[in-house]
């Protein structure tokens, strides 16, 4: 069985969890914990799943999320190496009083947004990256207090971008199951047809119940999910190569040029054109 993160126990000297995770303990199923986790993706590069939000990760990417919101970090190849930079806190680690101090506030309005999960860029990413590694080579007091400097940071940028909707949030053991196990069929079968009928068996579930289940669970029909991915590889292989529009169109599953530019327009709001003008490497 794949570990879970959230299971790790914290060590009796310290009162949140900072540690690496490396191939193969980097990835977990689709799950969520009551912990905020703020994560740093040291090594590899792939698909984020965050509550009702999709979308690439790789290298350097820091992303913070609240309590109950489902997640999933899925490498990009199974055989590839990945690892991450993972900090696992409870709210009331501090205790229950010290977080509804004065100077807690802005931190407060910072765990609020984190129920949506949080995407934190620029300089800000970059600082606080250089914190968290320095988190693990601190102990004791000294180790506290630089988590609390870090939540400060975090709280006083505006170097983010808001992922998921604010009433996604997680189930049970039995329902991440479901979800990981689609989520897994998607993410290995996105290039061929796709019937959502052969998704509802695998989820056992009959096909108007797993749409709505579907729906319900990630805020977005099943085919728009499909198209996401599709979409997603398509910006990798129109960035990183030479290849036509027609030929990663094809590529990413799609068996129609004028749906597929539909589709990347909704998404990406520019035409597979547009996208690979402004976004060559």
């Amino acid at each position: 069985m794949r570990p879970h993160i959230q299971k790790l126990p914290l060590s009796e000297q310290s009162s949140f969890l900072a540690d690496k995770f490396v191939t193969p303990y980097f990835e977990t199923p689709w799950h969520y914990h009551s912990e905020y986790e703020l994560v740093l993706i040291i090594k590899g590069n792939g698909k984020r799943f965050v509550g009702n939000h999709v979308s690439d990760y790789e290298e350097g990417s820091l992303t913070f999320l609240g309590p109950n919101l489902p997640h999933l970090f899925r490498k990009e190849s199974s055989a590839a190496d990945g690892g991450s930079l993972v900090i696992h806190f409870k709210e009331e680690f501090l205790g229950n009083e010290f977080r509804t101090i004065p100077e807690m506030q802005k931190i407060k309005l910072l765990f609020e947004k984190s129920k949506m999960g949080l995407h934190i860029k620029g300089s800000t990413r970059d600082n606080i990256s250089l914190q968290m590694h320095g988190i693990l080579r601190q102990r004791g007091m000294e180790r506290l207090i630089a988590l609390l400097q870090l939540l400060s940071s975090l709280a006083d940028s505006t170097e983010y971008e808001l992922l998921s909707n604010p009433d996604v949030s997680g189930q049970n053991g039995k329902d991440n199951d479901r979800l990981d196990k689609v989520f897994d069929y998607v993410m290995t079968n996105f290039t061929n047809n796709i019937q959502i009928e052969d998704v509802a068996k695998i989820a056992n579930m009959s096909y108007s119940g797993f749409s709505r289940y579907f729906k319900n669970r990630t805020k977005k029909t099943f085919s728009h999910f499909v198209n996401e991915i599709r979409i997603g590889n398509a910006c990798k292989y129109l960035m990183e190569g030479d290849a036509s529009i027609s030929t990663v169109c094809y590529q990413s599953g799609f068996n129609n040029l004028t749906h597929f530019t539909e589709q990347f327009k909704k998404i990406i709001k520019l035409t597979p054109n547009q996208f690979k003008k402004h976004n060559k490497f």
